[in-house]
Protein backbone atom coordinates (compact mmCIF):
# COMPACT_ATOMS: atom_id res chain seq x y z
CA UNK A 1 0.00 0.00 0.00
CA UNK A 2 2.63 2.63 1.34
CA UNK A 3 5.11 1.85 -2.09
CA UNK A 4 1.68 3.01 -4.06
CA UNK A 5 1.34 6.80 -2.41
CA UNK A 6 4.99 6.83 -1.87
CA UNK A 7 5.94 5.98 -5.59
CA UNK A 8 4.40 6.98 -8.68
CA UNK A 9 4.05 3.28 -9.13
CA UNK A 10 3.63 0.55 -7.09
CA UNK A 11 7.28 -1.02 -7.95
CA UNK A 12 9.82 0.23 -9.85
CA UNK A 13 9.71 -0.23 -13.95
CA UNK A 14 11.81 -0.35 -16.94
CA UNK A 15 11.69 3.10 -18.51
CA UNK A 16 13.54 5.95 -20.09
CA UNK A 17 14.68 9.02 -19.13
CA UNK A 18 15.63 12.43 -21.42
CA UNK A 19 18.20 15.38 -20.06
CA UNK A 20 18.17 19.05 -21.05
CA UNK A 21 20.41 17.69 -23.71
CA UNK A 22 18.65 15.23 -25.51
CA UNK A 23 20.62 12.22 -24.21
CA UNK A 24 18.67 8.91 -23.17
CA UNK A 25 19.30 6.78 -20.71
CA UNK A 26 17.13 3.77 -19.05
CA UNK A 27 16.73 1.48 -16.09
CA UNK A 28 13.87 0.47 -13.26
CA UNK A 29 12.92 3.76 -12.47
CA UNK A 30 10.25 5.04 -10.27
CA UNK A 31 9.15 8.86 -8.76
CA UNK A 32 9.03 9.50 -5.15
CA UNK A 33 5.45 11.37 -4.54
CA UNK A 34 7.31 12.50 -1.15
CA UNK A 35 10.21 14.55 -2.53
CA UNK A 36 9.49 14.97 -5.86
CA UNK A 37 12.95 12.66 -6.88
CA UNK A 38 13.76 10.33 -9.89
CA UNK A 39 15.28 6.81 -8.51
CA UNK A 40 16.70 3.84 -9.81
CA UNK A 41 17.34 0.48 -9.16
CA UNK A 42 21.24 -0.39 -9.76
CA UNK A 43 22.58 -3.95 -10.37
CA UNK A 44 23.51 -4.69 -6.76
CA UNK A 45 19.83 -3.95 -6.47
CA UNK A 46 19.94 -0.89 -4.54
CA UNK A 47 17.45 1.98 -4.57
CA UNK A 48 19.61 4.79 -5.80
CA UNK A 49 18.32 8.76 -6.12
CA UNK A 50 19.33 10.11 -9.46
CA UNK A 51 21.49 13.05 -8.11
CA UNK A 52 21.74 15.59 -11.16
CA UNK A 53 17.64 15.89 -11.39
CA UNK A 54 18.27 19.68 -12.71
CA UNK A 55 19.33 18.03 -15.84
CA UNK A 56 16.49 15.87 -16.46
CA UNK A 57 13.67 16.59 -18.65
CA UNK A 58 11.27 14.24 -19.22
CA UNK A 59 10.45 10.52 -18.08
CA UNK A 60 8.78 7.53 -19.36
CA UNK A 61 7.07 4.87 -17.51
CA UNK A 62 5.12 2.76 -18.71
CA UNK A 63 4.21 4.62 -21.96
CA UNK A 64 3.28 8.03 -19.40
CA UNK A 65 4.84 10.98 -19.65
CA UNK A 66 5.92 12.72 -16.90
CA UNK A 67 7.74 16.44 -17.08
CA UNK A 68 10.26 17.56 -14.49
CA UNK A 69 8.83 21.11 -13.60
CA UNK A 70 9.88 23.54 -10.98
CA UNK A 71 7.13 21.91 -9.35
CA UNK A 72 8.23 18.22 -9.21
CA UNK A 73 7.26 15.32 -12.29
CA UNK A 74 4.01 16.36 -13.45
CA UNK A 75 2.48 13.78 -15.30
CA UNK A 76 1.35 14.85 -19.08
CA UNK A 77 -2.61 13.78 -19.76
CA UNK A 78 -4.38 15.20 -22.34
CA UNK A 79 -3.39 18.31 -24.82
CA UNK A 80 -5.52 21.17 -26.02
CA UNK A 81 -4.10 22.97 -28.47
CA UNK A 82 -1.13 24.42 -26.58
CA UNK A 83 -1.81 23.69 -23.53
CA UNK A 84 -0.97 20.12 -21.77
CA UNK A 85 -3.58 19.24 -19.03
CA UNK A 86 -0.72 17.60 -16.34
CA UNK A 87 -1.22 15.68 -12.65
CA UNK A 88 1.14 16.24 -9.84
CA UNK A 89 1.06 13.12 -7.42
CA UNK A 90 2.16 14.63 -3.49
CA UNK A 91 2.44 12.76 -0.51
CA UNK A 92 3.13 15.10 2.75
CA UNK A 93 4.04 13.27 5.64
CA UNK A 94 2.99 15.00 8.96
CA UNK A 95 5.91 14.51 11.34
CA UNK A 96 4.47 16.28 14.25
CA UNK A 97 0.89 16.66 15.57
CA UNK A 98 0.35 20.24 16.88
CA UNK A 99 -0.46 20.36 20.59
CA UNK A 100 -4.14 19.72 21.92
CA UNK A 101 -5.89 20.50 24.95
CA UNK A 102 -3.60 21.01 28.13
CA UNK A 103 -0.44 20.25 26.15
CA UNK A 104 -1.39 17.07 24.48
CA UNK A 105 -0.95 15.81 21.57
CA UNK A 106 -3.91 16.04 18.82
CA UNK A 107 -3.39 14.16 15.90
CA UNK A 108 -6.65 15.77 14.27
CA UNK A 109 -5.37 19.39 15.21
CA UNK A 110 -3.30 21.06 12.66
CA UNK A 111 0.55 19.04 11.76
CA UNK A 112 3.87 20.23 9.86
CA UNK A 113 4.01 18.50 7.13
CA UNK A 114 7.38 17.50 5.81
CA UNK A 115 6.48 17.85 1.81
CA UNK A 116 9.68 17.40 0.00
CA UNK A 117 11.87 15.35 2.69
CA UNK A 118 15.13 15.49 2.49
CA UNK A 119 17.64 12.73 2.43
CA UNK A 120 21.04 12.80 3.99
CA UNK A 121 22.06 11.16 0.87
CA UNK A 122 21.64 9.65 -2.53
CA UNK A 123 19.70 6.17 -0.88
CA UNK A 124 15.99 6.71 -0.46
CA UNK A 125 15.95 6.36 3.05
CA UNK A 126 13.51 3.64 5.08
CA UNK A 127 10.58 5.00 6.16
CA UNK A 128 9.60 3.64 9.83
CA UNK A 129 6.06 2.82 8.60
CA UNK A 130 3.24 1.72 11.54
CA UNK A 131 -0.34 2.39 12.35
CA UNK A 132 0.05 5.58 13.48
CA UNK A 133 1.91 7.46 10.87
CA UNK A 134 0.15 10.30 8.85
CA UNK A 135 0.45 11.38 5.62
CA UNK A 136 -1.96 12.64 2.92
CA UNK A 137 -1.41 12.12 -0.75
CA UNK A 138 -2.89 14.00 -3.50
CA UNK A 139 -3.33 14.56 -6.81
CA UNK A 140 -3.07 18.15 -8.10
CA UNK A 141 -4.14 19.32 -11.34
CA UNK A 142 -1.80 21.54 -13.68
CA UNK A 143 -1.20 23.19 -16.82
CA UNK A 144 1.64 23.01 -19.16
CA UNK A 145 2.35 25.42 -21.34
CA UNK A 146 5.91 26.73 -23.44
CA UNK A 147 8.22 24.73 -20.88
CA UNK A 148 6.49 25.87 -17.73
CA UNK A 149 3.96 24.18 -15.49
CA UNK A 150 1.19 25.84 -13.49
CA UNK A 151 -1.47 25.42 -11.05
CA UNK A 152 -4.74 25.26 -12.26
CA UNK A 153 -6.53 28.11 -11.31
CA UNK A 154 -9.38 30.03 -12.96
CA UNK A 155 -6.87 33.17 -13.88
CA UNK A 156 -4.67 30.72 -15.60
CA UNK A 157 -7.11 28.44 -17.23
CA UNK A 158 -8.53 32.26 -19.35
CA UNK A 159 -5.25 33.03 -19.42
CA UNK A 160 -4.49 29.99 -22.27
CA UNK A 161 -7.87 30.11 -23.36
CA UNK A 162 -8.46 33.29 -24.00
CA UNK A 163 -10.93 32.90 -26.52
CA UNK A 164 -12.73 30.83 -24.16
CA UNK A 165 -13.68 33.08 -21.09
CA UNK A 166 -16.92 33.35 -21.31
CA UNK A 167 -17.48 29.41 -21.80
CA UNK A 168 -14.46 29.02 -19.12
CA UNK A 169 -16.46 30.77 -16.50
CA UNK A 170 -19.85 29.50 -17.28
CA UNK A 171 -19.27 25.82 -17.30
CA UNK A 172 -16.95 26.72 -13.84
CA UNK A 173 -20.64 28.46 -12.64
CA UNK A 174 -23.06 25.76 -13.67
CA UNK A 175 -21.01 22.57 -12.51
CA UNK A 176 -19.97 23.54 -9.38
CA UNK A 177 -16.09 22.10 -10.46
CA UNK A 178 -13.61 21.96 -8.03
CA UNK A 179 -10.59 22.88 -9.89
CA UNK A 180 -7.91 21.60 -7.44
CA UNK A 181 -8.98 17.91 -8.66
CA UNK A 182 -7.69 16.19 -11.17
CA UNK A 183 -11.02 14.44 -12.83
CA UNK A 184 -13.70 17.88 -12.80
CA UNK A 185 -10.60 19.65 -14.58
CA UNK A 186 -10.07 17.05 -17.05
CA UNK A 187 -14.15 17.35 -17.98
CA UNK A 188 -13.60 21.14 -18.54
CA UNK A 189 -10.30 20.53 -20.48
CA UNK A 190 -12.34 17.93 -22.47
CA UNK A 191 -14.86 20.29 -23.04
CA UNK A 192 -12.67 23.10 -24.11
CA UNK A 193 -11.13 20.73 -26.74
CA UNK A 194 -14.70 20.23 -28.58
CA UNK A 195 -14.98 23.95 -28.84
CA UNK A 196 -11.60 24.09 -30.50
Amino acid sequence: FYDSVFFVNPKFYPGVVISIDGKQSGGSINICTVNQKLYFINPESDTLMITNQENIDRVYILGKAFVNSKYGYVQLLETAGDVTLCELRITEIHTDAAPGAYGTKNQTSATKALTYAEWSSSLLLHLDINADMAFSYSKKPFLFVKGEAYPVTQKNLVEYFPEHKKFIEQYLKEHNTNIHSVAPVLELFNALKQKM
